[in-house]
Order: structure tokens, then C-alpha cells, then sequence
């Protein structure tokens, strides 16, 4: 996902730190598309996707949210079903606060409004940007453009080139594109052999930024 401001952020954590813990395995169902929540949850720990079902049963990454993040602020200011479903993706430690709480705590302080208002124009503005790359870019650029906003999140300087600090599958990057695995992997085995990039022990490292961003037209 693009760069959010609560990724590997503090902002919300004081606020729920009395609140009370839950803790879920990886694959436990959070919100189902179609129905309400009464929870707002703050990610202590893990990570978690957001997908829908397409009407032949097949499932879409729409995107992901990691610790620092909110799941169901969004949905508690509209009173609406869930139009995604939210599952955890590894296991995960969250803080629950009810609806009502929560919107006094957001709108009792000038920052945290400030702050919850940009980070859903962002996700907005991921979604507009993850359709539009399904429709007009191939799947190398998609990888790719995806590769480069981790960079932004998760990249940690080393010898060996920008490490993408979080492990992400093939298996991950398929079901975000909606293509198979197996293109995947001959897609990141070309991007390898280019010498773009590199993996090692499950983590991706960007080995020529230039390259990558000449892929982009950046």
C-alpha cells in the first residue's frame, strides 16, 4: 500500500492502550463483506488484507494495512456494511475501543482528525491508483510499481541494495495483481536475472533503483 501516516506510527497507540487486547491467528476473519462492525481494532502486531469476492467466488486483494494502522474507523463515521472483507494475513494482536468512544477520542484532538481525514484520502487514493494500474499497466509494471511504493514503507538501506524489510509471496503479489502465482514468479525471476533486483531468505532487495524507476518512466 502506499505510504500511510500511520505505518510504523505511534499516533493512535496511547489512545488505545487501556483498551481491551484480541488476539487472532493468521486467516481469522475480522469483518465480512456485507455486514457491520462494532469494533474499532488498532493493529498492534501483524499484518492484515482487505479483499473482495468476485461474483465467480474468486478473491482480490484490494490492500493491505500494518501495525499502527486502523481497521473500521471508516466504517464507524458512516454506519455502513463492509464493502471489503478484512482477514488477518499473519497473526495479529489488536485493541479493540466501541464506535462512540472512538469518535470522541478523533474529534477531541485537532492532530488525530487532521491526521484520520489524510490517511483516507490516501487509501482513496490507492484505490483509484490500484484499479487504474489493473486496466492499463502489464503485470511486470504492476510488480514493479508495487516493489517501488514497499521501498517507501519498508526499505531499509544495506550493501546489498534497499531491503524490503517485510516478506511478501508470490502468492501476495498474485492475488493483488489477479493473475496466477506461476506469473509471478517468472516475472520476479526476470526482474532477477536483469539484476533489478534481488531475493534472499524470503526478503526482496531493490539492487538497481534507477533501473526500477525507468521501468515507472519516474
Amino acid at each position: 500500500m502506499s505510504k500511510t501516516h500511520y505505518i510504523q506510527n505511534d499516533l493512535w497507540k496511547d489512545h488505545f492502550a487501556d483498551c481491551p487486547a484480541v488476539t487472532m491467528n493468521k486467516n481469522s476473519l475480522i469483518a465480512e463483506e456485507g455486514t457491520s462492525i462494532n469494533q474499532i481494532y488498532y493493529i498492534e502486531s501483524g499484518r492484515v488484507k482487505f479483499s473482495i469476492t468476485t461474483p465467480d467466488g474468486n478473491e482480490k486483494i484490494m490492500y493491505i494495512v500494518n501495525k499502527g494502522e486502523l481497521i473500521g474507523d471508516l466504517w464507524s463515521a458512516s454506519s455502513r456494511p463492509y464493502f471489503m472483507t478484512a482477514t488477518t494475513l499473519t497473526k495479529c494482536t489488536f485493541r479493540t475501543m466501541e464506535p462512540k468512544a472512538f469518535m470522541g477520542v478523533l474529534f477531541s484532538s485537532r492532530e488525530l482528525a487532521e491526521s484520520w481525514m489524510g490517511n483516507l484520502s490516501e487509501v482513496m487514493e490507492f484505490l483509484v491508483d490500484h484499479v487504474t494500474e489493473l486496466v492499463f499497466l502489464d503485470k511486470e509494471q504492476i510488480i514493479v510499481k508495487y516493489i517501488y511504493r514497499l521501498s517507501f514503507n519498508y526499505g531499509v538501506e544495506t550493501p546489498k541494495g534497499i531491503k524490503i524489510n517485510t516478506k511478501v509471496t508470490h502468492q501476495l503479489f498474485a492475488d493483488l495483481m489477479g493473475c496466477s502465482r506461476i506469473t509471478v514468479s517468472k516475472i520476479m525471476s526476470h526482474l532477477i536475472k536483469r539484476n533489478i533486483i534481488a531475493r534472499e531468505d524470503g526478503y526482496i532487495y531493490i539492487t538497481d533503483m534507477d533501473e526500477l524507476k525507468r521501468l515507472l518512466d519516474l
